[in-house]
Formats: structure tokens, C-alpha cells, sequence
């Protein structure tokens, strides 16, 4: 297989049966101790809650002045205000995570978490064409997330 990330990132976890590495660690290896320190620690909302507060207040009055708009028959303001106002949703759509929780800024260890999977399954993916055997050692043995870990099963019978 040409080199890949997840082949250096399997690479590390096969190298270290039984450790818990911080995704982090893998997606920058060369960061050291505190960069793993640093980006495992979240940021701050993207969103506080006066911001949420003037979006409402914001959203509120574009549905006042489009009802308004209506209601004098300006069809061309109408719609100038509905495209302003989905515009402002989809930025807000943007600033909220899955089920509407809030995003983060500079939250590197959820991003580690998600690159550092996703290599790993592309790896994966490509070993199931050319070694399956390998390939289902490794996903029954290797797990993903905000730490990693390969951890082999001593009944584990399988050949290169």
C-alpha cells in the first residue's frame, strides 16, 4: 500500500498494544506534550448568549418588516427581507453542532478525533480489497475517538 496518515497512525497504535494515545497525539505526532495538553481542552462557543440573543432579536425584526412589506404590497422587499433572513439562519446553522448544540471554537480535539477516524477507516477500507483477513483483525482490534488504542485479543488467529 502507498503511505497514507492511517497507515503511520496504525503504525503508532500497533507499535503500542494496550496504550491509550490521544487522537490529537496522532494528528500532529511531532507537537509534543503540550500541544496534545492544548488542543484536547475545548474553546469557547461560537455563539455566547448575547449574540443568540441579538440573532432572535434580529430574526424578530426582519418578521416584522417583512409581514409589513406585505402588508403594503412591496413583493420586491418581501423577498429582498426572507433572503436576509435565510441567510442569517444558515450562518446560524453553521455556529450549531449536531441537535443544535453549540459549536466551539478551536475545539482541535473533536477535529482530531474526526481526521484521525476517518484516516484510519480509509486505510481500512483499501485493506479489505488486499488483505481481508488483516483488515477485520484491525477493526475488531483498533479503536478510534478522542483516544485511540490497539488492543489485541491473545485468541486472535489470523495470517499474513
Amino acid at each position: 500500500m502507498p503511505d497514507a496518515k492511517g497507515l503511520r497512525d496504525l503504525h503508532t497504535l500497533l507499535s503500542r498494544p494496550g496504550a491509550e494515545l490521544p487522537a490529537v497525539q496522532l494528528l500532529s505526532p511531532e507537537g509534543g506534550d503540550v500541544v496534545v495538553a492544548a488542543r484536547r481542552m475545548g474553546g469557547d462557543p461560537v455563539l455566547d448568549e448575547e449574540a443568540k440573543a441579538r440573532y432572535r432579536s434580529h430574526l424578530t425584526r426582519l418578521d416584522e418588516e417583512t409581514e409589513r412589506a406585505l402588508e403594503l404590497g412591496d413583493d420586491r422587499r418581501a423577498a429582498e427581507l426572507d433572503r436576509e433572513r435565510e441567510a442569517l439562519l444558515s450562518e446560524l446553522r453553521l455556529a450549531a453542532g449536531l441537535g443544535g448544540r453549540a459549536r466551539r471554537l478551536g475545539d482541535e480535539a473533536e477535529r482530531a478525533r474526526k481526521t484521525v477516524t476517518a484516516r484510519i477507516r480509509d486505510v481500512l477500507r483499501k485493506l479489505d480489497s488486499l488483505h481481508p483477513a488483516l483488515a477485520a483483525h484491525l477493526r475488531s482490534t483498533v479503536s478510534t475517538g478522542a483516544t485511540c488504542r490497539y488492543d489485541p485479543r491473545p485468541t486472535t488467529n489470523w495470517h499474513l
